[in-house]
């Protein structure tokens, strides 16, 4: 997991798969209660997505950006755009199926199950 910046985030961004964009702070308690859980998933996932850990006291242009108001917050950015987010304590399977239903090869699944 890349740690991101107001300053760098464009290049990170500037990827074809899919990012996720995991807003924390150092004194936000469930910040650090999910870590361990967006930990698995970035490595459960590293071919599909990539994610990336955003201090939000730190970068508070990207904060703004992207209407963060409550932490953690989980933001999947595709073809630049925001195009979900999960917002608080949430559970593996909440944010997998974020991915999931997002991603390249769900819509594949739905394609070849519809034949």
């Amino acid at each position: 997991m890349n740690e991101i910046t107001d300053n760098t985030y464009k290049d990170e961004l500037a990827v074809i798969q899919p990012v996720i964009l995991d807003f924390w702070a150092p004194w936000c308690q469930p910040c650090h209660a999910i870590a361990p859980v967006v930990e698995a998933i970035a490595a459960k996932y590293q071919d599909r997505i990539k994610i990336c850990k955003v201090n939000a006291d730190d970068n508070p242009l990207l904060t703004v950006k992207y209407d963060v108001r409550g932490l953690p917050t989980l933001i999947l950015i595709k073809n630049s755009r925001a195009i979900d987010r999960r917002v608080g304590l949430v559970s593996q399977t909440h944010i997998e199926s974020m991915i999931d239903h997002h991603s390249p090869t769900a819509a594949l699944d739905e394609v070849t199950h519809a034949i």
